[in-house]
């Protein structure tokens, strides 16, 4: 039996790492007759023992499951469409390669690569990320979901036609999610108590597309938009809507992290990291 009730604010925190998100923009791969998983449905590297493997992204998820399953496959080869990402065998593992974007898988097992290495694998796995999924949201178009961009969003918390009744926590991607939720949901609840006052709805919404405009200029895709980044200057200003600061304990730790990502990159970063903090 359903029901219907009346609030006076909502605030969405349903997360976003629910909604797999494949890469079905390659040629071939939907009709590809092997095993195709994504990174939400690993669990442990024992089931590609013996495997060719091939991961398709390259961010945390996939280099840290590519080096799990590492121990155990017959061979891993990474694919990243990044420019920045190095062509090459990998020097910590003899069965892995970081390759450049897949040109196209075939039928019969074969996938081929844009750096020109082709191989027959049996498994595909998709560290690609996931959708934005908020199918209960019905705003008749003032909050909609368009290529993993919701919004207007102002600072991704607030929709500014119908702030502060409808917010969201933790919308922002490939950055510190725990710290962000904590400082977003300080500052809605501030804002919902009154405590703290919000721009005037025509200041927000002009800020969001500014910042699209931003976006477009520098060619940033709208999948990126809520792409933050290992950064502390959104979680300052996040603090400062509050009349708080960080912690100096967390914002060394934060800071540290971004000092091993910068100098041992992806493949090394929790290493480091982990030398020093034991996490």
């Amino acid at each position: 039996m359903s029901s219907v009730e009346l609030f006076d604010a909502v605030v969405v925190c349903n997360g976003h790492y629910t909604q797999p998100r494949l890469a079905t923009d390659i040629p071939g791969i939907e009709t590809w007759p092997r095993k195709q998983m994504h990174s939400h449905n690993y669990r442990v590297p024992e089931p590609f023992r013996d495997q060719i493997v091939v991961v398709i992204g390259s961010g945390p998820s996939a280099v840290d499951i590519s080096r799990e399953i590492a121990m155990v496959a017959k061979e891993v080869h990474m694919s990243s469409r990044s420019p920045l990402v190095k062509v090459a065998k990998s020097d910590k593992f003899n069965n892995m390669w970081q390759h450049s974007k897949i040109n196209c898988v075939s039928k019969d097992g074969s996938i081929s690569f844009q750096d020109g290495f082709s191989i027959d694998a049996d498994i595909i796995l998709h560290c690609t990320g996931y959708k934005l999924h908020v199918p209960f949201l019905k705003t008749n178009g003032i909050v909609s979901v368009q290529d993993r961009r919701i919004g207007p969003l102002y600072k991704h918390v607030f929709a500014p036609q119908l702030a502060p009744r409808l917010s969201f926590v933790g919308i922002p991607d490939r950055s510190f999610p725990f710290i962000i939720a904590e400082c977003q949901s300080r500052w809605i609840a501030n804002a919902l108590s009154r405590k703290v006052s919000l721009p005037l709805e025509d200041e927000m919404l002009s800020e969001v597309v500014k910042h699209y405009e931003e976006m477009k200029e520098k060619g940033i895709p709208e999948h990126a938009t809520h792409q933050i980044g290992f950064q502390i200057d959104y979680i300052d200003w996040m603090w400062a809507q509050t009349g708080m600061v960080m912690e100096k304990s967390i914002k060394d730790m934060v800071e540290y992290f971004i000092h091993c990502l910068m100098s041992a990159g992806l493949d090394g970063y929790m290493d480091m990291f982990s030398q020093k903090y034991g996490i």
